[in-house]
């Protein structure tokens, strides 16, 4: 009996161990079991209500004492901090918050996300239970992480084992005392945080990381527009022995000395993610230096490059040496076209490649510059370098287009006719009468000494000559958009060995998983929500069928379909 309630025998699942319970419990309350790096709006879910979750999940604790551990263990895990009701009961709720006197009529409404801050931090400074031992991540809106610094810093000095929380982008600015206090806190009494950014200005505190004194468990790092020197960078990166994600943006002193391998200085960690934006004194050499490690090569799976010192025509290379790389992306403005007899890209193990080349000069925009680079591209595709690529980004809208330009290949059943030797016209050249020669040894296909007749030959073709044209080796998902759209356009190019129809297309996934792709990024932002769909398949004539989009796959019908 617990509460004054006896529960009946037949409840079975009042004795569910635990950890059953916490699985139950995590599907009531999915946002409870994010653990990613990524920033409160980057990882909202939008197919509920999270704080309709978190208030069902709240509510199964008072079920008994049994469920009231095992709701604690979820739902303090992942602690996210919502503004808003994402469904109808926020009208409701805004109703009731407006003041209803004369005097405060004029008010300013009530800040909602600083008030369950507040609650938060009041909740877990007074538990005596240990709930604060529990939170790993916390997650607060923008607004509220830039406004209530004071009560964020309440609320993480509580939270020793705490993983990811969502910081002001001005924490570490030299010079911003309104930071300070958030600054000590988050030093002193979080030292497992595995995400940690630094921006302009933050060049003091990113030399603490030499040495390994401070958040030596760093697996993911971001550093943008710091002044700092080669040495100072390969000090600071290879005294985080757990990193595994690595953004540098906008950092020019970031060049070949930070990547190469150099015997006088420590090694940096093998990177699962390397992503270089604007970072022009990185080039090529530096990156094969960099993979000339084999720990470094095998761990390597995203690299992304934007405005650096690595030509487009390098990528082969970088391929070849990259192994296990799933996701390459290379953003460059060139002013010299491809020369001929390059190399073409393969890799058995790419799946998303952003080939986003455009001309440096303005007047080179649509002229033989940019078609030299996506001509070497589409031979790649054609040659069958790239079998398990299945998403490419590119800046040319006509480029799905060239993939059907190529003419179309035979049937299965046709064969070159002119080009057709069969191997016993030879036998029957020797002697046209089969008698005369009696020590000819009898052809395993005719064991009888007997050949068809002329007339039969070019009927029954001993052997079917192959497919003479280029094709794609699976079905290829393209984005694609011109220079002046804003939008990615979605065709999905069916391979030859396939079945030809159309299927939904998944939307993309981010180039990062450590949460590093920004919101605004103009590679993957909305490339899988925002697009126009389209099918591009060979109707056998030189046109394209008309096939309808994701909307719209049912099968055909007709007026005898009706009565079924």
């Amino acid at each position: 009996m617990e509460n004054g309630f006896s529960y009946p025998k037949s409840c079975t699942y009042i004795q569910l161990p635990q950890q059953v319970l916490e699985r139950i419990f995590s599907f009531v309350c999915p946002h409870t079991q994010d653990e990613t790096y990524e920033s409160c709006e980057s990882s909202a879910h939008s197919e509920a209500c999270m704080l309709c979750n978190l208030r069902d999940l709240a509510h199964c604790a008072r079920a008994c004492r049994k469920w009231e551990e095992a709701v604690h263990n979820v739902l303090y895990h992942s602690i996210r901090i919502d503004q808003v009701h994402y469904c109808e009961r926020e009208a409701i709720l805004a109703e009731k918050r407006k003041r209803k006197s004369f005097m405060s009529r004029n008010a300013e409404p009530e800040d909602t996300a600083q008030a369950r801050l507040r609650l938060l931090s009041r909740t877990l400074r007074e538990d005596r239970r240990g709930v604060s031992s529990k939170v790993l991540y916390l997650k607060v809106p923008y607004q509220t992480r830039e406004t209530c610094q004071a009560d964020l810093a309440r609320t993480i000095s509580v939270l020793p084992n705490l993983r990811y929380v969502d910081l002001p982008e001005g924490v570490f600015t030299t010079g911003d005392t309104s930071c300070d206090t958030l600054r000590f806190e988050v030093q002193a009494r979080c030292p497992d945080l595995r995400k940690m950014s630094y921006f302009m200005g933050a060049e003091k505190s990113f030399e603490m990381l030499v040495g390994g004194n401070v958040w030596c468990n760093l697996e993911v790092l971001e550093i943008s527009r710091l002044n700092l020197d080669p040495i100072t960078l390969r000090l600071a990166l290879a005294s985080l022995p757990r990193l595994r994600a690595l953004k540098v943006t906008h950092v020019n002193s970031f060049d070949n000395s930070v990547l190469s391998q150099n015997d006088q200085l420590p090694m940096l960690p093998p990177l699962t993610e390397l992503i270089l934006d604007q970072t022009p004194l990185l080039t090529y050499e530096g990156i094969i230096s960099y993979l000339s490690d084999f720990k470094a090569r095998q761990a390597l799976k995203t690299l992304s490059m934007t405005g650096t010192g690595v030509a487009p025509t390098t990528l082969h290379v970088i391929l070849a040496l990259s192994e296990n790389l799933e996701h390459l992306g290379m953003t460059e403005a060139v002013s010299t076209s491809l020369s001929s007899g390059l190399p073409c890209l393969k890799s058995t193990s790419l799946k998303i490649l952003h080939f986003e080349i455009t001309a440096a000069d303005e007047a080179m925009k649509l002229s033989e510059l940019m078609a030299s680079y996506y001509s070497y591209l589409r031979s790649s595709l054609m040659s069958e370098g790239l079998p398990n690529l299945r998403e490419l980004y590119v800046l040319d809208p006509s480029f799905p287009e060239t993939l059907l330009d190529f003419p179309l290949p035979k049937p299965s059943f046709a064969y070159d006719r002119d080009s057709f030797v069969p191997n016993h016209r030879k036998n029957a050249s020797q002697s046209s009468n089969p008698f005369l020669n009696t020590n000819r040894q009898l052809s395993p296909e005719y064991p009888y000494g007997s050949s068809p007749k002329a007339s039969t030959i070019s009927l029954f073709p001993a052997v079917l000559s192959p497919p003479l044209t280029p094709s794609l080796p699976r079905a290829l998902e393209v984005y694609s958009k011109g220079l002046d759209e804003m939008e990615w356009n979605f065709s999905r190019v069916s391979s030859l060995a396939g079945s030809g129809r159309a299927n939904s297309a998944l939307p993309p996934r981010p180039t990062s998983s450590y949460g590093l792709s920004d919101g605004a990024d103009r590679a993957w932002a909305g490339a899988g929500n925002d697009v126009r769909r389209s099918i591009i398949i060979g109707n056998g004539f030189g046109n394209f069928l008309a096939v309808p989009g994701a909307g719209g796959m049912s099968r055909p019908r007709t007026s005898a379909s009706d009565h079924f």
